[in-house]
């Protein structure tokens, strides 16, 4: 939520910043800015609504400077106006702010600054780290030590950009929100997420909590990292990403989704060709452990459910999934000895990391399945697995989802000591997911989604382990489509949902070759006795079914395959009805705030 881009080097930054803040747009964003430092001004530029269409040289030729920051902003405090997007400015506007987080006690510091003569523009809670520091400076000259000691006074979360019109001097600084160091030839960039700047540059420092950055010509080596709260200086940590920076390119698709749909086949071979090492590791925490909890958000949170169910069928281990954002109600409960696997795709979700602060807290350990190298997941973790799906641009998550469900299919196999077999059911998945992907098929799945998009409701049912995948159908359709979809399980059919269920009414079954296949099928005739179109997804056909979507028997593991199509269906049902399926309205890929 929110993006950050920071340039200090020998180029145009605003052209840096302005392509890395595209590349950004997934974390969503209703208004955008930009300030640079050129010829000893600081210049800005700020306007509601998207970049994408923006080009520096076309519409502000004249904007540069070596020095620049931006910022994409998704509103909390404030309208969504010019006034109140980023960057935010000092009184005597040689200051410029750009902010991710949520400042908590900015009443009270606004207030105070407000006495103290400071005139305020904006509604936003960030406005006041620039009066502050700007307050500060009457203190101290050193501008680094004044940002440091500001950063003191903040309650709540902040990922921090500051450049200042009198001194060439970026600084940058972190507390529950990410920010990243780029570090390349002749240049130092900041940004909210690595593919911000991997055109430019691999190696990157991942900023700790409570950590700044000051990068100068005047500093050794050309930046400086320090202890917010100690002012200490801290070594830094170069990491090196193995994504190519193509892979966060569209490659002429003609959006983000639908190329990173088409890459799940390769998804699931990179995860098929893990290691043994790491997964046995994995595989002894969740064996040597009391009580083993699944802890996630959104899509993360059912293939967290979907692996709850593969270990209870498979390895009969009791697995108990939480929401993150519910997890304060249970986290008391945590004990030394417990277990709490972290699903993430960013490592970076707020409600995420807290559960790990819980469950350290306890003295419970926690095993990562994260998708970024180097997240803050990936940190705090005791032991992470880095799941395959690469650089996954568009907001709502496919290929994350398809690999979280095949790390757990090849922990699985490692808790068994039948690796082997995971590979086999995985490669089953794999071919099964190209027929899906084919032409033929994909011309199917648009033909059918021309109908759906006049839906005004849409459901889906599954028992077992397709359970998960009737919610995560749902969530996709009704995240790009903005029709209202629901998910449920085929057991609670007759305790409520059925009311719901009249003429017409698309309801999407998931079945496969298990235990719960009769029973779905009972569930899809006592929908279609109602009226429902029943559009079927089964390894076998059935008279029950309107429209019927074939996948291979894949036991316990055909969810991996299955998942493809309403995936297809909500991409589909989006061109339809004309939305754009990469950026949908009031949706951020990263939810770092709470």
């Amino acid at each position: 939520m929110c993006g950050i881009v920071g340039y200090f080097g020998n180029k145009n930054g605003a052209e840096v910043v302005v392509d890395g803040l595209k590349r950004l747009e997934y974390r969503g964003y209703d208004s955008w800015g930009l300030a640079a430092v050129g010829e000893g001004k600081l210049i800005k530029h700020k306007q509601v609504g998207k970049i994408g269409g923006f080009d520096l040289k076309r519409d502000l030729p004249k904007f540069g400077g070596e020095i620049c920051i931006g910022h994409t902003r998704w509103a909390t405090h404030g309208g969504v106006t010019e006034t109140n997007s980023h960057p935010h400015f000092s009184c005597d506007k040689k200051i410029a702010v750009v902010h991710n987080g949520i400042v908590e006690n900015y009443q009270e510091l606004r207030s105070d600054l407000e006495k103290k003569g400071h005139k305020f523009v904006s509604q936003t809670d960030t406005e006041v780290i620039a009066h502050l520091i700007e307050q500060t400076l009457k203190i101290t000259k050193d501008k680094t030590e004044a940002v440091r000691q500001s950063l003191k006074k903040l309650q709540g979360s902040y990922a921090l950009g500051i450049i200042f019109e009198d001194e060439k001097l970026m600084i940058g600084a972190r507390k529950g929100s990410p920010l990243v160091l780029g570090v390349g030839k002749d240049q130092t960039i900041l940004g909210s997420d690595v593919p911000a700047f991997l055109k430019y540059t691999n190696k990157v420092v991942f900023l700790e909590e409570f950590e700044m950055v000051a990068i100068s010509d005047q500093i050794k080596g050309g930046y400086e990292i320090k202890n917010v709260n100690s002012g200490k200086t801290v070594k830094p940590k170069i990491t090196t990403i193995k994504w190519d920076a193509t892979e966060a390119e569209k490659g002429g698709h003609p959006h983000f989704m639908i190329k990173e749909m088409l890459e799940q086949p390769q998804v699931i071979e990179k995860t098929i060709g893990m290691g043994k090492g790491e997964l046995d590791k994995a595989a002894k925490m969740i064996e040597k452990a009391k009580r083993v909890y699944v802890v996630a958000c959104g899509t993360a949170l059912h293939a967290g459910m979907y692996g709850s169910y593969l270990l209870a069928k498979i390895n009969k281990i009791m697995v108990q999934p939480i929401s993150a954002g519910e997890l304060h109600h249970f986290a008391p409960l945590f004990k030394k000895g417990d277990l709490v696997i972290c699903v993430s795709q960013s490592g970076e979700t707020a409600d995420v990391l807290e559960a790990v602060k819980s469950a350290h807290s306890a003295g419970a350990k926690v095993l990562a399945l994260v998708n970024v190298m180097g997240s803050s997941l990936m940190r705090a973790a005791d032991f992470s697995l880095l799941t395959k799906a690469g650089p996954e641009i568009c907001v709502l998550s496919t290929k994350a989802y398809v690999s979280q469900m095949a790390m757990f299919v090849m922990i699985s196999g490692a808790l068994s000591g039948k690796i082997s077999n995971a590979k086999k059911v995985l490669g089953i998945a794999k071919k099964d997911i190209e027929k899906i992907l084919s032409k033929k098929s994909l011309e199917k799945i648009k033909k059918m989604s021309k109908s759906l998009a006049k839906a005004q409701n849409i459901y889906a049912l599954g028992r077992g382990i397709n359970y998960p995948n009737a919610l995560e159908a749902c969530l996709k359709i009704k995240e790009v489509s903005y029709i209202h979809a629901e998910g449920f399980a085929g057991g609670d059919l007759k305790h409520g949902p059925i009311a719901l269920i009249e003429k017409g009414v698309p309801v999407i079954i998931f079945a496969s070759d298990d235990e719960s296949e009769a029973e779905i099928i009972s569930n899809a005739m006592e929908v279609k006795a109602r009226g429902a179109d029943v559009i079927g997804i089964n390894y076998r056909n059935n008279e029950v079914f309107e429209q019927y979507l074939p996948i291979e028997k894949n036991g316990f593991y055909s969810p991996i395959a299955s998942i493809v199509y309403p995936q297809l269906m909500a991409y589909y049902i989006a061109l339809e009805k004309k939305f754009d399926p990469d950026k949908p309205r009031n949706l951020a890929k990263s939810v770092t705030v709470k």
